[in-house]
C-alpha cells in the first residue's frame, strides 16, 4: 500500500490512477459498482483513509488536499469521485467512537464505511446496549463496504438520535438504486432485524470528539457541503474536457471548419471554463478559512458555515449550468450510454438532488 508522505506526494499519486478510473467508468455503469481494477486501485492509494488519524493507520490528511483528491478523481468519473468522497467521509466516526471499537473498524488496509444519514431505525435499549431494527435509503458503496453505519431513534424518541456501526455481513443489502445516473455509486438500501449493538459501536458526531485532530472539529453538514462540491466541480471539469475533444473533431454538416474553431463555440467553452473556474475558486478559499479555524483548535462559526452551504448549493448550480450548455451542443454524442459526456451530464444531475445543494425554499 501506497503511504503518502506530502499533499502533492497524494495528488500526484492521484493523478497516476486516472486512467484506469476512466477506462472502467463505463463498465463500473453497467455492473451497478465500482470494477475490482479500480477498487484495488482506490485501497492501494489508501483514498478511503483520508480522514482517519495515523494511530489507526490513516493517511490524516489536511481538507483542502482532500478535497482536491475528490476532485481530481471525480474529473475522470463522477460516480468513483463520489465513492471516494463518501468512503473517505467516513473515516470522520473514528474520532467520535472508542478506541478498541475504532481501530477494529478503521485499522484495516480495505476498511470502508457506507451508511445513511436519516434517522431510519430505532434503537432499544437493553441491558448490554441497544437492540436495532430498521432500513435505511441511500447508502453508497454498499458493495464494497466493510463496516455500516446508520442513525437511530432511541427508544423511538424523535429528540434523542444515536448512530451505530455494524459489519457488513450483518445487514441485508436491498437492490433499489435503479437511476439514470450515479449508477456506480451502488447507493442501495439496507436493513437490519433486532440485532444487538453494544455501546461501544455507537456515537454522535454532536458530542465531544474523541480524538484532537482538525477534522473532528469540522461539522458534518459543512464537511458534505464542501466535499459534494468538489465532486460537481470535477464532474463539471470532465464534462469540458470531453466537449473540447468533441468539439475538435466534429465538423457541422457543409462546413470546412471544426466547431472549435467557430467562435460561438469558443466563446462556449470560455464562458464555461470561467464558471468552473470561479466555483473551484470560492470552493478553495472557504475550505482553507475552515481548515485554519479548526487547526487553531475551534469550531467555524456560524457565518462561515452559512457561506460554506451557500457556497455548496451555488456552485453546483453553476455547474449544472456550464454542463447543460456544452450538452445542449453536443447532439447526438450526449445521448449514447458509452458516452463520457452524456455520463457526466448523468451523474451531476444526480448529485445536485441532494438535499445539502439543492436550492432552499424560504
Amino acid at each position: 500500500m501506497t503511504k503518502h508522505s506530502a499533499p502533492q506526494s497524494l495528488l500526484d499519486s492521484v493523478t497516476t490512477i486516472l486512467p484506469i478510473i476512466e477506462q472502467n467508468a463505463q463498465k463500473s455503469e453497467q455492473l451497478g459498482h465500482l470494477t475490482d481494477e479500480v477498487l484495488d486501485a482506490l485501497f492501494e492509494q489508501r483514498l478511503f483513509r483520508l480522514f482517519i488519524p495515523q494511530e489507526y493507520n490513516g493517511e490524516a490528511t489536511d481538507l483542502p488536499t482532500a478535497l482536491k483528491v475528490f476532485e481530481r478523481v471525480a474529473s475522470a468519473d463522477g460516480a468513483t469521485g463520489w465513492l471516494v468522497m463518501i468512503g473517505a467521509g467516513g473515516g470522520l466516526f473514528s474520532g467520535f467512537l472508542q478506541e478498541d471499537a475504532a481501530r477494529q473498524i478503521f485499522s484495516p488496509e480495505r476498511a470502508v464505511i457506507a451508511g445513511s444519514g436519516m434517522p431510519s431505525g430505532i434503537a432499544s435499549s437493553t441491558k448490554k446496549g441497544f437492540e436495532v431494527s430498521g432500513r435505511w435509503a441511500y447508502a453508497s458503496g454498499a458493495y464494497h463496504a466493510s463496516w455500516f453505519t446508520a442513525n437511530c431513534k432511541v427508544d423511538g424518541d424523535d429528540n434523542e438520535i444515536t448512530a451505530i456501526a455494524v459489519p457488513a455481513e450483518q445487514v441485508t443489502i436491498h437492490d433499489t438504486w435503479s437511476v439514470f445516473g450515479m449508477q456506480a455509486t451502488g447507493s442501495h438500501d439496507f436493513s437490519l432485524d433486532s440485532f444487538s449493538v453494544a455501546p461501544a459501536y455507537t456515537l454522535s458526531l454532536f458530542d465531544e470528539p474523541l480524538l484532537d485532530e482538525p477534522i473532528f472539529r469540522c461539522p458534518l453538514e459543512t464537511l458534505a457541503s464542501l466535499s459534494f462540491a468538489s465532486v460537481a466541480i470535477g464532474i463539471a471539469q470532465h464534462a469540458l474536457n470531453e466537449f473540447n475533444d468533441f468539439a475538435q473533431h466534429k465538423r457541422p454538416a457543409g462546413s470546412s471548419h471544426t466547431l472549435a474553431e467557430t467562435s460561438e463555440i469558443q466563446r462556449l467553452c470560455d464562458q464555461n471554463e470561467h464558471l468552473i473556474s470561479n466555483a473551484r475558486d470560492s470552493l478553495y478559499g472557504l475550505a482553507q478559512q475552515v481548515w485554519v479555524t479548526a487547526e487553531a483548535g475551534e469550531v467555524p462559526c456560524e457565518n462561515l458555515l452559512n457561506q460554506v452551504q451557500q457556497m455548496g448549493i451555488e456552485n453546483v448550480q453553476a455547474c449544472l449550468k456550464a454542463v447543460d450548455q456544452l450538452k445542449a451542443h453536443a447532439g447526438m454524442r450526449a445521448v449514447f450510454t458509452d458516452s463520457a459526456l452524456g455520463r457526466a451530464w448523468r451523474d451531476l444531475h444526480v448529485l445536485s438532488q441532494h438535499v445539502i445543494v439543492t436550492p432552499k425554499i424560504n
